[in-house]
């Protein structure tokens, strides 16, 4: 009997020891906890969460946040972690962070999407410059869609706005001239690419739609010079099919002037700069059918019955073959 008595102690104290022991753990071990968000500030749940430690060795933890955006990851040792949070659908963030022995470090994680801007931190009129960009881009990205689709009032509409949140937006005053001169006002065309020219003074393709408004209202001169303009601007870049559409706009001033050689010479440098070029195919056509070169002229409306069967030509091509073509 005597003997029971130390073995009830012994394994007292060894329990002892047990308890003791788990309060020292939680000491030297740190944890990440927090919540994950969306740009709307909404839980999101399902957030895939690596921790991988930086501390010389390879060793990586992985978590999810619960229905409400909660995670947590204990038995961390001290020391510096990439913390990787994934949104399937929304976006990734990563962080660099470093914890200490029995840390309890806070990471609340917003996930932003594509284009999204974190604003914690920024100031009142830091906010309202980066609200009047949002505003303008997305009033930018529906008016192009729109004129994409054919909704010219509904593009301008939409440019303006953006014009109105940015008024130096160069890249709007020139899309809103394209759009203004598809609608056929020339004038609210030509304000609009002024404008944008004035901003950008390098803007090729303003002076392009600009020799097309002033071709449209019989300016050809003003044409030729908006069209010399885009040109010049471009003669030190590559790219044919970019350079070809302002010396086709100088072929158009030309030929509106009665300078038909000229024309002539600029409708093939066109085809030359752009082989795949259409309308410049119309009127190679009429400069040969000028020229008394009836053959010649036949084979270039075929050319751009082909290229452009729906093409604003197309069915006077057509007749002008059926009438001339042997």
């Amino acid at each position: 009997m005597p003997v029971s008595r130390p073995i009830r102690l012994t394994l007292l104290a060894a329990a002892v020891a047990v308890v003791l022991a788990q309060p020292a753990f939680a000491q030297n071990s740190a944890r990440i906890y927090g919540v994950v968000t969306d740009h709307e500030g909404n839980p999101v749940a399902g957030a895939h969460v690596l921790m991988e430690f930086l501390g010389g060795i390879t060793r990586s933890f992985e978590t999810s946040s619960n229905a409400e955006g909660e995670y947590i990851q204990v038995g961390l040792a001290s020391g510096p972690y990439t913390v990787t949070v994934t949104a399937e659908g929304i976006g990734i963030q990563r962080y660099n962070l470093r914890v200490s022995a029995g840390e309890q470090f806070e990471l609340d994680v917003q996930v932003l999407g594509r284009g999204q801007v974190d604003r914690t931190g920024l100031s009142a009129e830091e906010i309202a410059e980066l609200e009047a960009r949002e505003a303008t881009a997305d009033a930018f990205e529906g008016g192009l869609e729109a004129a994409r689709g054919g909704n010219y009032d509904e593009a301008a509409q939409l440019l303006a706005e953006a014009i109105e949140s940015t008024p130096d937006c160069g890249e709007c005053l020139r899309n809103l001239g394209i759009v203004e001169f598809q609608r056929g006002n020339y004038d609210e065309a030509e304000q609009a690419l002024l404008r944008a020219t004035e901003i950008a003074a390098d803007d090729a393709a303003a002076f392009d739609t600009l020799a097309a408004v002033y071709n449209a209202q019989r300016r050809f001169d003003d044409a030729g010079d908006a069209s010399a303009e885009a040109s010049r601007l471009r003669s030190g870049t590559t790219g044919g099919g970019s350079g070809a559409g302002a010396v086709f706009n100088q072929g158009l001033a030309a030929w509106n002037a009665g300078r038909t050689d000229e024309a002539r010479g600029h409708f093939e440098q066109t085809l030359e700069l752009d082989p795949g070029h259409g309308e410049a195919n119309y009127w190679l056509g009429m400069a040969s059918l000028n020229a008394g070169q009836i053959a010649e002229a036949v084979t270039y409306w075929r050319t751009y019955v082909e290229r452009e069967p729906d093409g604003r030509f197309a069915a006077q091509a057509t007749g002008l073959i059926a009438q001339l073509a042997p």
